[in-house]
């Protein structure tokens, strides 16, 4: 059965479908995490649901497509309140007569103390799977502070009123009120009944806080066994790493064994909008095969004047339509509140997406993404939109810029206007797998790349290992003749892009990080400081102090903010050097033969 967007007392989730009578709620990471783990997490959920589980997972309230904010006051109590939402959301929805909770990470701690929480009340569920949770929250508070650390950025830290006291955990907040919220969670000890009549604790052999937790809750009457979770930490590291594996199949068996009966009804068909203070939103399905997930956004005022653009959001890297640290949900959100209508998508095989036959997950880079981006434009021309600007980051930002060429190459009237955000490649062909582009030196400058590589300790390593010397003089090689070709003047196909989206009268902000990583690329085909690029009409680059690459400092957003709205107020807006012909007035333009094509 096809899983279903649902949404419940503010949260947003998917429900995927079974006949089983015993169904699972799966209760994820927090934060930065849940984005690492999101597309595994998708796919553990379709194979509880193949095994005849219902199961329904979801964004806790002010996380992920949730309404709310994770700065709001009580989220550890909202996030509790949330699970309990889900447990009677999957009892309502489907008539399941067992429930099991599943958490994994700080996702097992809630899990823990919800199911002990509904216990004491006579509700309790009848299965508990914790996977590698912290025994405390303050164990938790002290792995956000330490991931917290990860993204250094050079100089001293902006102060934001409105940010007082947050700790910045990769774009995501921990207020003082939430770290005190949480250093009061003990899965130790609390409780004073069974959270479940069966416990299944999954972690490190040696973990002494599961050894503790194991024995508090079989001392209790549950029947608790163990195991060893082979999933962490690579899971929760990086996006690009969050590929659905057997990681979780133990749990999986754990949950079906003995059967799961059958008789579960079929989820009753419901509106899954999410309406908020400036905003309503519904999940949306794009195009055919295969058809993609996006999120509709749309201000409660709507344009009086008609003439605003709509906003398309595209994926970074293998990141789902969220966003780094939640930053296109909160900019979708922040742009509703100004009159404009946006779409986020996950394009094939991006989280909630599913991927093209015969490719994999995760893959970028690949020209069969501008069919999804012309789905999107589709979506958005039969909802009125006949107008649109594109934002991407990363790996988003090639498609992005591509699509105002449309197919033709003689341009795309309905991209109005282009975002780019540290755009890692400028090119698109079969596509790159996400681990293979972070150890790719595409996004850095030779010099780079050369002195990270000859530091004392990597050099070590790298004369210990004669396959890394041998991958390293390959690499550069390859970046070296791009270099000398591009350079040669031989193929200029990024620069005949620019010039042919500036003569086609496009608008495209190009803003990049200070010494982010991807400026080589852009300096590779652009020229130092992008000089090929000076005097382009509609063509400009501005750059960020002190911002990371996926620009989660909180600063550096409300910078970037002030620019976005600005190139959309551009949009009305004559340019001076396009009303005169400017530098490109008189040229004309032939489509680029196949060897110089990048989209």
């Amino acid at each position: 059965m096809t899983p279903t967007p649902v949404v419940f007392e503010g949260c947003f989730g998917w429900l995927h479908p079974a006949g089983g009578r015993r169904g699972v709620v799966l209760c994820g990471p927090h934060g930065h995490e849940e984005l690492c783990v999101h597309r595994a997490w998708k796919g553990f959920a379709e194979s509880l649901a193949a095994a005849g589980l219902p199961t329904l997972r979801f964004d806790y309230h002010g996380l992920g497509d949730s309404a709310g904010d994770d700065s709001d006051p009580g989220r550890v109590r909202a996030w509790l309140d949330s699970v309990h939402a889900a447990v009677r959301r999957l009892r309502e929805d489907t008539g399941v007569a067992e429930v099991a909770l599943v958490g994994y990470r700080l996702g097992g701690l809630l899990a823990l103390v919800a199911a002990e929480e509904a216990a004491a009340k006579g509700e309790g569920v009848d299965a508990l799977v914790l996977v590698t949770p912290p025994p405390t929250g303050r164990i938790a508070v002290r792995e956000m502070q330490a991931l917290s650390r990860i993204v250094a950025l050079p100089g001293p830290e902006e102060a934001l009123p409105e940010r007082a006291g947050q700790l910045n955990v990769v774009g995501f907040a921990l207020t003082p009120e939430t770290a005190l919220e949480l250093t009061a969670l003990d899965g130790r000890a609390t409780g004073h009944a069974p959270a479940a009549r069966r416990v299944l604790l999954l972690d490190k052999a040696e973990s002494r806080g599961m050894a503790q937790l194991a024995a508090r809750l079989g001392g209790l009457g549950a029947a608790v066994e163990r195991g060893v979770f082979a999933g962490s930490p690579e899971l929760v590291q990086q996006p690009q790493r969050a590929e659905a594996g057997a990681a979780f199949a133990p749990v999986t068996a754990w949950l079906t064994a003995g059967g799961v009966g059958q008789g579960a009804t079929p989820p009753p068909e419901r509106p899954a909008g999410l309406m908020m203070a400036a905003a309503v939103e519904r999940p949306v399905f794009i195009g055919g095969d295969p058809a993609l997930f996006g999120i509709a956004c749309a201000p409660i005022l709507a344009d009086g004047g008609g003439n605003r653009p709509a906003i398309l959001f595209l994926n970074s890297g293998a990141t789902h339509h969220v966003g780094s640290g939640r930053a296109t949900v909160l900019q979708a959100r922040r742009l509703a509140a100004l009159g404009y209508t946006s779409l986020r998508i996950d394009v094939a095989g991006i989280g909630d997406s599913p991927a093209r036959p015969g490719q994999p997950d995760n893959l970028l880079y690949t020209q069969t993404v501008m069919t999804d981006v012309r789905a999107a434009l589709d979506w958005l021309e039969g909802e009125g939109h006949d107008r649109c600007v594109i934002i991407g980051l990363c790996a988003g930002g090639a498609p992005a810029l591509l699509a105002g060429l449309g197919d033709s190459g003689q341009g795309d009237s309905r991209v109005a206007g282009q975002i780019l955000l540290n755009p890692g490649r400028f090119e698109l062909g079969k596509g790159v797998a996400v681990v293979e582009v972070l150890r790719s030196v595409a996004h850095r400058s030779a010099r780079g790349y050369l002195r990270e590589a000859l530091r004392p300790a990597k050099l070590r390593a790298m004369l210990r290992n004669r396959s890394r010397v041998t991958g390293l003089v390959k690499r550069l090689v390859t970046r070296l003749g791009r270099k000398a070709l591009i350079k040669s003047g031989l193929t200029a196909g990024v620069l005949k892009v620019f010039r042919r989206l500036s003569a086609q009268g496009r608008r495209v902000l190009l803003v990049y990080s200070v010494g982010d990583m991807t400026y080589g690329e852009f300096e590779l085909h652009l020229g130092p400081g992008g000089r090929c690029l000076h005097g382009l009409p509609g063509i400009r680059v501005e750059y960020l102090e002190r911002a990371d690459h996926s620009l989660t400092d909180w600063a550096a957003r409300k910078r970037l903010d002030r620019l976005i709205d600005g190139h959309l107020e551009s949009l009305g807006q004559a340019d001076p050097a396009l009303a005169a012909g400017g530098v490109l007035a008189g040229w004309s333009f032939s489509p680029l033969p196949p060897e110089e094509q990048v989209g």
